[in-house]
């Protein structure tokens, strides 16, 4: 019971919410000041505006997962073939620039190669064919190592799915002048605020 009573103190206090005991001693500086340290985000469309003003790889993964369960048709990208076209689209939108190519393969010499998933990594994948292939970006793995990842046409709408990481083909981290450009975007938009 004590353990219990102890973890709901302190959810209590990292949701930014005084117990009321707190409130009413006010020489006890320690309740002084309850406000949270940072806005807090009322939707996943809010969260996702906050999240993409973070430079480098890290935008490129926030700027994805911005648009998931949209549509190629919505994004405004052909409806065929389109992961490539994704990853192009969110790196365009978090202010670099992409391989401006359709193939998914064409990020297999976009950035510096890594020697395994890496948060905002590309990651390329075999698919069934000669030059076919499949690319997103990673958010993490599961347990077993599988890259998790964010990427256009996979079904008909942007989505999070868990791949095998026996069909990865590499992961890159994008350029860093690619990053660079990013960052530079991201704090235009913060100065315009």
């Amino acid at each position: 019971m004590k353990r219990s009573l102890s973890a709901l103190v302190l959810c209590v206090f990292a949701l930014g919410v005084a117990p009321a005991h707190a409130t009413a001693d006010k020489g006890n500086e320690r309740f002084a000041n309850t406000e949270p340290l940072e806005t807090i985000n009322r939707s996943r469309s809010d969260a996702a505006d906050a999240a993409a003003q973070v430079p480098g790889a890290a935008g490129v993964l926030l700027e994805a997962l911005r648009w998931r369960g949209r549509s190629a048709k919505q994004l405004g990208l052909p409806t065929q073939l389109w992961c490539a076209d994704f990853m192009n689209f969110v790196i365009n939108k978090a202010g670099g620039k992409g391989t401006k190519s359709r193939a998914a393969r064409s990020f297999l010499d976009f950035g510096k190669k890594l020697d395994g998933p890496r948060v905002g990594a590309i990651a390329i994948m075999y698919r069934k064919g000669p030059n076919n292939g499949h690319v997103g970006v990673v958010r993490g793995t599961d347990g077993q190592g599988n890259p998790i990842v964010v990427s256009g046409n996979h079904g008909p709408v942007v989505t999070q799915s868990v791949y095998p990481k026996e069909k990865v083909m590499a992961y890159v981290m994008p350029p860093d002048y690619v990053l660079e450009e990013m960052a530079a975007t991201a704090r235009a938009a913060a100065l315009k605020q």
